[in-house]
């Protein structure tokens, strides 16, 4: 299975233009709807009161044509499950101000149901087949509240209609991931499929310039103490079980997330690997010993950018979305492409590529359709439920990645060695 992501935020939607909207429902062509198996419009949140909605502020006439035209895609896959996703980072993370909506609706009975229904009326009135949640993320104290939130969707989601799909996106980075460790077995139980966000690994707030989702480690790179080894597991874990499943110091991998989450019990028939349509740009990089990689930076970090937004130099659409930290695949290849200094490296170890501009000193991580083909072949070894991917509006106009992602998902991909790289154990 390929699970989409469709995004629009409520500017997005307010002002929607077929000619205009960077990517609107029609670019998703008859070609590249039959290469996806689920389609999930992102972001839904919560009201005030507790209950699934668009943004305040939205338009809903705009949404609901929108929601039509997503519809229609169906005609191109009759069997095309078109979903939508609850939540996102803006909406979630620990400083957002709705976070503490999801807080207190997964706290009680009532909330739990309140919430649950009402999604299942949104998806009655636009016609979903399902729903993703995407809290990013619930706290510790918040587990218990969150299994209990997913069992009450199931339960509203199966009672409104049998073939109803429920999903998560959950994080990809053990830190985030500890949160909520010990009960991802009941979480799994829940749900259709677990999304895993594997790519964000690295950023702008590291010291050091890094990969955005690579699939195995590099000696050189840095590695931190493994949050799951302090947890408190029932029973108790022997030294040496300890040691085998949770190595004492690891690196943030594609590799050691989806380890983590089967060593955690959750099925590899419900864990859906995420790859993504964007890279991470560094700036005042230098060289050092390996075009730009593991170096220090000047690039801001924060959710909301405020520095210079054409620092990256030749992305125009970079500069008009007023932040140059996460180009799209698309601009990426614009990059590549014209005469401007940039230059794509591979690691063999990693099995990922980078860009680095010696001129501008400007550092790139991305994926690459060679990447994809490595991240495959391990979904396969592995057999995962299938892929996911941030997002479909990212992808140039051809839909190279999506197209890299379902030749390799549909065909032998015997001769890609995963030999090589820093393995979690």
């Amino acid at each position: 299975m390929v699970m989409a992501y469709y995004a629009l935020g409520k500017d997005d939607i307010n002002h929607y233009d077929e000619g205009k909207t960077v990517f609107p429902v029609a670019a998703i062509t008859p070609e590249k709807a039959r290469m996806f198996t689920h389609l999930n419009f992102s972001f839904l949140t919560l009201s005030e009161d507790g209950k699934c909605a668009l943004e305040e502020g939205t338009n809903l006439q705009a949404a609901g044509k929108i929601f039509r035209e997503l519809q229609g895609i169906k005609k191109y896959n009759p069997n095309l499950r078109l979903q939508f996703s609850i939540g996102g980072w803006a909406y979630t993370n620990d400083d957002s101000p709705t976070v503490a909506r999801y807080r207190q609706a997964a706290a009680t009975v009532e909330g739990r149901k309140k919430l649950a229904q009402s999604c299942v009326a949104f998806m009655r009135e636009y016609g979903f087949d399902g729903l993703d949640l995407d809290w990013e993320y619930p706290r510790a104290e918040d587990a218990q509240n969150f299994v209990a939130l997913l069992k009450e969707m199931r339960l509203q989601l199966k009672r409104a209609r049998q073939s109803n799909q429920l999903s998560i996106a959950v994080a990809g980075g053990a830190f985030s991931m500890a949160r909520t460790y010990l009960q991802l077995p009941q979480i799994a139980a829940q749900v259709d499929y677990v999304n895993l966000m594997s790519y964000d690994f690295n950023g702008a707030w590291e010291k050091q310039t890094n990969h955005n989702a690579h699939l195995f480690g590099d000696a050189p790179e840095h590695n931190y103490d493994n949050p799951l080894r302090k947890l408190a597991f029932k029973p108790a874990l022997s030294l040496t079980e300890l040691e085998r499943r949770f190595p004492a110091t690891m690196a943030l991998t594609v590799d050691a997330t989806v380890q983590q989450y089967l060593r955690a019990g959750v099925p590899a028939s419900k864990l859906v690997l995420g790859l993504p349509f964007y890279g991470r740009a560094y700036f005042a990089v230098e060289a050092g010993e390996n075009h730009g990689l593991y170096q220090s930076h000047q690039t801001l970090a924060g959710d909301v950018y405020t520095g210079d937004p054409t620092l990256l130099t030749g992305c125009d659409a970079c500069t008009a979305r007023k932040d140059p930290r996460t180009p799209g695949y698309a601009e990426i290849k614009k990059l590549l492409a014209a005469n401007l200094g940039y230059k794509s490296y591979f690691s063999k170890e990693t099995k990922v590529p980078w860009i680095y501009n010696a001129d501008k000193k400007i550092f790139i991580s991305y994926d690459d359709e060679q990447s994809f083909a490595y991240k495959v072949a391990y979904l396969k070894k592995y057999k995962l439920a299938g892929a996911m991917f941030w997002h479909l509006g990212q992808d140039d106009a051809e839909g190279s990645l999506l197209r890299s992602l379902y030749r390799n998902l549909h065909e032998k991909t015997a001769d890609v060695d995963l030999a090589g790289g820093v393995h979690y154990q």
